[in-house]
């Protein structure tokens, strides 16, 4: 089974920027309820496309710098990067299905 990344505001560069795999970010919060709900999604799509995309997330509260540069003011914000660039993105709750929908034309 594919686990879920944590990225921090220093890992974040290299992790995402950098990642030779298209890299999901889910920007969430410990006390959102949205966040929690989704949270329990994203280990079924790290597995179900595991070798083809990095499934992640960053903790806004306890990595304030790296939101602020993708304009995230709502959580969760779900970001698909590749090549560095954000190229599909969602705000707000989210199935398994809806995030697979998200990143599956990127891949």
């Amino acid at each position: 089974m594919a686990t879920v990344v944590d990225f921090t505001d220093a890992t974040f560069p290299t992790a995402v920027l950098k990642a030779p795999l298209p890299v999901l970010v889910s920007f969430r919060a410990e006390w959102s309820a949205v966040c929690k709900a989704l949270e329990q999604e994203l280990p079924k799509v790290a597995t179900e496309r595991a070798g083809k995309v990095t499934v992640g997330r960053l903790d806004i509260d306890q990595n304030p710098a790296t939101p602020p540069q993708y304009e995230v003011d709502a959580i969760p914000t779900l970001y698909l990067f590749k090549g560095g660039a954000i190229v599909a993105s969602r705000i707000g709750p989210a199935s398994k299905a809806n995030v697979l929908a998200l990143i599956d034309p990127h891949l």
